[in-house]
């Protein structure tokens, strides 16, 4: 595996991985696609601790709505964007049942979104750091877009305890039918990497279905120090006004380590 190498598929968008991303999301026992209901009501309150009133939010990645739900039942004018289609409408569907104000649309962060300027706008779950460098820095641009004069950007980043729950190698697996990645018998052949210089983890995934095309995805995932995500953030154009390492107190799928950062457009 070579150091950024792009995936052939998202399993994001994925027509069939996307549904299994959607019932991962929404899985309370799990924390493997999203945090359990503590640690979501932990991060809102320490999200919006600093607002006397509600005021306009976006949530970039918003999956199935877990965040946006709880921004708009405290009064919240809120967005949210996802590129899998299967959780924007299941959040759409959530927000209507729950008689509240959130809107879901399906795009990509990664695009300029023409919705308007925001007072605050979110990532979660470590987002940001599933992306490579490049694209770092096109969200980056995007959301000083996306917020007001003064306007506030949290994200977190996995700190650098990610690599003690890593392993480099490579392995393979065989799946019954149904399984995450496809709905019929496949092998799964997988590598993991460290690029040690770039801090980040790479996990390709090679998945053979009995019949069918083989495909692959590749999953990045940085890890950053305080000092290192501070730079970045003010190379463009955002001033770090708190960091949060409390929040994720026990994580059952990758790391408790967890960078919490608000941070000001300037």
């Amino acid at each position: 595996m070579k150091l950024y190498e792009k995936s052939d598929t998202n399993i994001w968008s994925d027509s069939y991985i996307g549904k299994k991303m959607l019932g991962a999301h929404l899985d309370v026992e799990s924390d493997a696609a999203s945090r359990k209901a503590d640690v979501i009501n932990a991060t809102i309150n320490w999200i919006l601790h600093p607002y006397d009133f509600p005021k306009t939010a976006i949530d970039l990645g918003c999956g199935p709505g877990l965040y946006t739900t709880k921004f708009s039942s405290r009064g919240w004018q809120v967005l949210g964007v996802d590129i899998n289609k299967y959780s924007v409408e299941h959040a759409n569907q959530e927000s209507i049942a729950r008689k509240l104000s959130a809107q879901h649309i399906e795009g990509s962060y990664l695009s300029p979104l023409n919705v308007g300027t925001f007072d605050l706008a979110t990532c979660i779950y470590c987002d940001f750091g599933a992306l490579v460098a490049d694209d770092q820095q096109l969200f980056l641009r995007n959301v000083r877009m996306l917020l007001n004069k003064d306007g506030v950007l949290v994200l977190d980043v996995f700190g650098k305890g990610v690599s003690d729950t890593k392993t480099e190698g490579r392995y393979w697996n065989s799946e019954a039918a149904g399984n995450f990645w496809c709905n019929q018998p496949c092998y799964v052949l997988s590598e993991c990497v460290h690029f040690h210089e770039s801090h980040v983890w790479g996990e390709k995934h090679i998945i053979i279905p009995k019949s069918g095309k083989p495909f692959s995805t590749v999953i990045w995932t940085h890890y950053f120090t305080t000092d290192k995500i501070t730079a970045l953030l003010e190379k463009f154009g955002f001033e770090v006004l708190e960091i949060n390492t409390d929040i994720v107190k026990k994580s059952d799928f990758i790391s408790s380590d967890v960078i919490f950062v608000r941070a000001r457009k300037i």
